[in-house]
């Protein structure tokens, strides 16, 4: 009995350390293979216990069974399992469990329920950082070429932006129109101003200027709260730090931009992470 205890004991904490790895990694591992991973790792280290060579191998069938044989994947995933046991590690080790005077069965249950609850905080933060980071990843500054001006413009690439206009299928970005409403003519933005109070209405371009029909669309989008129209801009160009232009699309005005992550003053299509990768495989090239 004492034995099937210490394995699902060593099982349990070992199985905390994997998870760990798989998710600060993002390796995206099933958990029934991480628990048998964690099975397999604790069958050595509880049958030779104090072993510097059981251990080791139990490491190595744990990371294997868990990761596999690519040696890439192999070697990003150790480190972050070795991460996670020294920091379970040196927190136990910290702490002065000696003096609970319980038994040593129920002193391992405490270690790996504050190993789990130790690992789970680190990984929550870890995964705060990290898409924080990948945030700043699809911001960028840009140059918005519109009306014979150069706009410069801090904009935020947004994933679940895939609006299009109907008819070329172009993409739509949206721009705020306190960022380029001295760059607008005024009879262009005082027609504007007139179908944005018009809510809940199919814009009318016959209100617009006629110099500027070949530039403007219907746009049709569709949010959480319904679909809606509203009036798209044809660019001239647009380009992304790194000397990288979009491809010819439109700009939709919104009036409120307090929701535009990053401090972004515009929320570009996805098809402009395409553009971004391209960069960054450039910049590696290099």
């Amino acid at each position: 009995m004492y034995g099937e205890v210490m394995i699902i004991i060593n099982m349990v904490f070992n199985y905390t350390v994997l998870s760990f790895a798989n998710a600060t990694g993002d390796t995206k591992i099933s958990k029934k293979r991480l628990a048998l991973a964690a099975f397999a790792g604790a069958i050595p280290a509880v049958v030779f216990p104090g072993s510097f060579v059981a251990s080791l191998t139990a490491f190595a069938i744990m990371t294997v069974c868990a990761f596999g044989f690519s040696a890439r994947l192999w070697k990003a995933s150790v480190g972050l399992v070795l991460i996670g046991a020294f920091l379970a590690g040196g927190l136990l080790s910290a702490l002065p469990f000696s003096q609970l005077g319980q038994s040593f069965q129920y002193r391992l249950i405490i270690y790996v329920a504050l190993a789990y609850c130790c690992l789970q905080l680190v990984k929550v933060k870890w995964l705060d950082v990290r898409k924080i980071s990948r945030f700043s990843e699809f911001a960028c500054d840009s140059e918005l070429h519109l009306f014979h001006s150069s706009i410069q413009l801090r904009v935020f690439i947004d994933t679940g932006n895939s609006c299009t206009e109907p008819l070329s299928n172009d993409a739509v970005h949206f721009v705020s129109l306190r960022a380029v409403k001295q760059n607008i003519p005024d009879d262009l933005l005082n027609s504007f101003q007139r179908i944005g109070n018009e809510q809940g209405a199919i814009p009318d371009l016959s209100q617009f200027p006629e110099r500027f029909s070949k530039q403007l669309r219907l746009i049709r989008i569709q949010t959480v709260e319904g679909a809606n129209w509203a009036v798209g801009i044809r660019f001239n160009d647009w380009e992304l730090e790194g000397n990288r232009s979009l491809e010819k699309g439109y700009i939709v005005l919104t009036a409120d931009d307090a929701r535009y992550p990053q401090g972004a003053s515009a929320i570009l299509h996805v098809s402009a992470l395409e553009t971004r990768e391209e960069e960054r495989g450039m910049l590696h090239a290099t």
